[in-house]
């Protein structure tokens, strides 16, 4: 059994956190100003992407369309070695958070044109419909249908998902990424995923969906509720503008039949200061008792996805070294 008081301290500010937000006071972002928060949000990835630059060199960038089940249109972002070892390219798949309801397949690019140059992978940014204007659960069909489409035309992207196929994503983009993975089990995708990598995932809607033997452990939606970036507000307005199913095996995979049976590896990153904290840590646990093999990274007294909002911070910079840590774990 998971120790309470160990939990609970995860949620101690960061001392360089702290001294940051003392002195730069931060504004709380509205989530039920959808529009605003797009505009705003929007044009600071657009600002981010335009500081990276062209891609560096070995690496190819291109957008192609793509169709869903109801014929709308959905566009990969698709990262290429321009020259792809001989051994094969593996493949990965990341899929893009901001709460379901901002966000694009531009939200990767810095992470994914590294791995584009540290493993030779193929990387995919997906995109996928965004709620309020589309509800539960037309964003993780979009995923869904995207990923199979990618692990049918693998070899048209140019990769080779057997030198590795993994699937992941941050925040709601991991909540999609979990659904989506075990949904692959469940209808034996092929070629099949090797691992799958969760940043700060939202898993349970309700401590409805939590599992009677962790629920005791699930209590960090009330201790972070006051924390800077997703706090107890952002996640009742997130939750009432996806308008989600809590029942339904496309909201968590602790809805599936057989839940975490025959999943791949999985790597999990947690922050501390987070009420997301519990989601992550309650998922390793259950997924390593029930024999999945995997890879836990905890982020003590930092909030929600802080490498991303607080980018120049020391504890940001060691964040990212994970990331990628994480990466090498599933594809070597």
């Amino acid at each position: 059994m998971a120790n309470i008081a160990s939990i609970a301290k995860l949620g101690e500010p960061n001392p360089e956190l702290a001294a940051y937000i003392e002195a730069n006071p931060q504004v709380k972002a509205n989530w039920n100003d959808i529009d605003t928060l797009r505009s705003t949000r929007n044009e600071l990835e657009q600002q981010g992407i335009q500081a990276l630059g062209p891609p560096p060199p070995g690496v190819e960038e291109s957008f192609t369309k793509i169709q869903m089940r109801d014929g709308s249109d959905s566009e990969l972002k698709i990262f290429k070695p321009a020259q792809p070892p001989a051994s094969g390219s593996p493949l990965v798949v990341l899929v893009f958070g901001g709460g379901f309801v901002i966000g694009s397949n531009g939200q990767m690019t810095a992470v994914s044109r590294a791995l584009c140059q540290m493993f030779a992978a193929t990387v995919v940014n997906i995109s996928y419909r965004l709620a309020p204007e589309h509800k539960f659960p037309t964003g993780v069909n979009d995923a869904w249908d995207s990923l199979q489409w990618i692990a049918a035309n693998a070899s048209s992207l140019g990769a080779d998902p057997s030198k590795g196929f993994v699937l992941g994503g941050v925040s709601a983009g991991a909540n999609i990424s979990a659904v989506i993975a075990q949904k692959s089990v469940d209808e034996s995708i092929s070629p099949p995923l090797t691992g799958v990598w969760l940043v700060v995932p939202y898993v349970f809607g309700s401590k409805e969906n939590v599992p009677a033997q962790y629920r005791d452990q699930w209590f960090s939606r009330e201790q972070n509720k006051d924390a800077p970036g997703l706090d107890g507000d952002a996640m009742t307005a997130i939750e009432k503008a996806l308008g989600a199913d809590n029942s339904s095996e496309w909201f968590t995979p602790y809805n599936a039949k057989v839940p975490h049976k025959g999943l791949p590896p999985t790597c999990i990153y947690a922050n501390g200061m987070d009420p997301l904290r519990d989601d992550a840590l309650i998922h390793e646990q259950a997924l390593r008792e029930a024999g999945v093999k995997t890879k836990l990274f905890i982020w003590p007294g930092l909030p929600h996805a802080h490498f991303a909002f607080f980018p120049t911070l020391k504890c940001s910079q060691e964040a990212l070294g994970d990331i990628f840590q994480g990466f090498g774990w599933l594809l070597t």
